[in-house]
């Protein structure tokens, strides 16, 4: 396996840089991996190379603003999500298609990754879909430790800290990391919806019943952000798809915890790695 640092322009002229995850023969097909919520790209390096020693070429990459992607302040980037998934996201999955037409392309996206990749503006060419930990952010589906935070976060610390500085300090304050504007205030608006992006976000609900490719979902029994009823929303909007949706405990696996980001951590590659290798082989 080879990796290799790229510098990809999206449509509006922003450049993000990616990485290409190359296997040691020809590729099988190809995976691009959408992060969480202000995650770098390198949490997931460790696991594009596993997947890359299976065969399939992989794609990681920073939204503008954030990891390897962010140039100068975040007070002068003007990303919010809507432009992250249509604009940087989609620039990835173009550049994919593109380096190699004939192989088939999926997606593999971790909490906001896979609630956002049905607003690709390619989503229809998409061969498949692996979400890990992704459920509704919605404040009725936080748990409860979440819910007891989020009139603090969603009223008073993401409106005041993004009017005053431009940017939400998430380093500083100790809450996920420092978030663009107006992606933090498109992500509020969500979280304070019932249904979150579903009912948050015009054509959300349409995008993913238009789904018709196969959706791996993997949920997990102690992820300490989410609840299990919002990743059961998320899944069940995919009415138009096969979706094989999986509830795993950290005990069936004889682990002591998984939670909302270890199913990436490398001591996970010859436990719960092989689900999305074994997933992947059956529909590449």
């Amino acid at each position: 396996m080879s990796s290799t640092r790229l510098t990809l322009q999206t449509k509006d002229g922003q450049q993000l840089v990616a990485y290409r995850h190359e296997p040691s023969s020809d590729p099988r097909a190809q995976v691009v991996i959408a992060p969480g919520m202000a995650i770098p790209q390198g949490f997931y390096r460790a696991f594009a190379a596993f997947l890359a020693g299976l065969g399939y070429r992989v794609w990681t990459f920073d939204y503008r603003g954030m990891g390897e992607s962010r140039q100068g302040s975040l007070r002068r980037c003007e990303a919010d999500i809507t432009v992250w998934i249509t604009l940087d996201f989609e620039a990835v999955v173009q550049h994919a298609t593109a380096q190699s037409p004939g192989l088939p392309l999926f997606l593999l996206g971790h909490s906001m990754g896979g609630q956002t990749a049905p607003l690709l503006p390619s989503f229809s060419k998409v061969a498949g879909l692996i979400n890990v930990a992704v459920g509704s952010g919605a404040t009725r589906h936080n748990q409860p430790r979440i819910q007891r935070m989020a009139p603090l976060l969603w009223h008073v610390l993401t409106p005041l800290t993004c009017k005053l500085l431009g940017y939400f300090p998430g380093e500083r304050l100790g809450i996920l990391g420092d978030i663009p504007r107006g992606a933090m205030l498109q992500w509020r608006r969500w979280c304070l919806t019932p249904d979150y992006l579903l009912s948050g976000e015009p054509g959300a609900r349409a995008a993913y019943a238009s789904a018709t490719f196969p959706v791996l979902g993997l949920t997990f029994t102690d992820d300490e952000l989410l609840l299990e009823s919002g990743s059961r929303l998320l899944h069940d909007a995919y009415t138009g798809a096969k979706v094989d949706y999986r509830v795993l405990s950290p005990q069936a696996f004889n682990q002591e915890r998984i939670g909302h980001f270890g199913f990436f951590k490398s001591h996970q590659e010859k436990i719960l790695w092989p689900l999305v290798g074994q997933w992947l082989d059956q529909h590449c």
